[in-house]
């Protein structure tokens, strides 16, 4: 059952996928500015072939959390996406860095599974896109984009070592892996010589990976990262002179076949240790 729900959110996003390509390649324009923390109730134009998709831009005021709520009764096939640009948009790989970072989905195929009806995500100050997209004869959907200031969680997109969310020593950040977003990089700045000592926990038993690279991109394989017991816990520690380091957090497989989820939440932490 599991496996079958996961097949079925895949062909949702491969459906969406086609259409958003399609959306941003009609014309070069000005998308409608929706307001923060407000539902909002919008009839999308439907095409020749019964599918239909709007895009919008959204301020995000300064970094936080910006959260992605359907309203619309289950029986509506419906999703949303949050992307951070318009570039590689609708690529189904993850080796491409893709902009989009959130979505929420209302669909038969994922038996309207309420968890993925809502979704938050850690953002930067800045203009970001929002696609609405259905399938069908529907003519309202109710959604809302909220947004909270807050510091202790990963900014999307940070799927590479230039874009890598900077993190406090002692601090805890929270994240997660997504299908559309399959690692994430910390930056982490050593003020002298000293010992460190990485923690991701995570939710599920979703199989991570975690490394540790210089600013050169070199991994450091002094570093040894150990699975506790529970294998929600990974924790290792290294010394490193004086600099910039960069944690990558990653996972090769989605989690639709290990979980009625589609994705993995996690915190990460770095500190000083003796």
């Amino acid at each position: 059952m599991k496996m079958m729900k996961y097949i079925g959110m895949m062909a949702v996003m491969v459906m969406i996928s086609v259409c958003l390509n399609s959306t941003i390649s009609h014309a070069e324009e000005v998308y409608e500015t929706i307001p923060l923390n407000k539902t909002l109730s919008k009839t999308l134009l439907m095409d020749e072939n019964k599918e239909a998709g709007n895009m919008y831009q959204v301020k995000i005021p300064k970094d936080g959390v910006a959260k992605l709520q359907i309203e619309s009764p289950k029986n509506k096939e419906f999703t949303l996406f949050l992307m951070s640009s318009l570039k590689n948009v609708g690529i189904l790989d993850p080796k491409v860095n893709s902009p989009m970072i959130s979505y929420a989905i209302s669909a038969k195929e994922a038996d309207y599974n309420k968890s993925i009806m809502t979704d938050s995500v850690g953002v930067k100050k800045g203009t970001y896109y929002v696609f609405a997209y259905t399938e069908g004869n529907v003519e309202k959907v109710k959604f809302k984009v909220s947004f909270k200031a807050a510091s202790n969680y990963e900014k999307e997109n940070n799927n590479t070592i230039k874009t890598a969310t900077p993190i406090k020593l002692g601090s805890t950040y929270k994240a997660d892996i997504k299908m559309y977003d399959m690692k994430d990089y910390y930056k982490v700045t050593v003020p002298k010589k000293t010992k460190l000592q990485i923690t991701v926990k995570k939710q599920l038993k979703a199989p991570f990976k975690i490394a540790l690279q210089n600013s050169k991109k070199q991994t450091i394989k002094q570093l040894k990262m150990k699975t506790l017991n529970n294998t929600l816990t990974h924790t290792g520690t290294v010394t490193v002179d004086k600099g910039t380091y960069y944690v990558n957090v990653s996972s090769g497989v989605y989690f639709g076949t290990s979980s009625d989820y589609d994705k993995a939440p996690y915190t990460i932490k770095v500190n000083t240790t003796k």
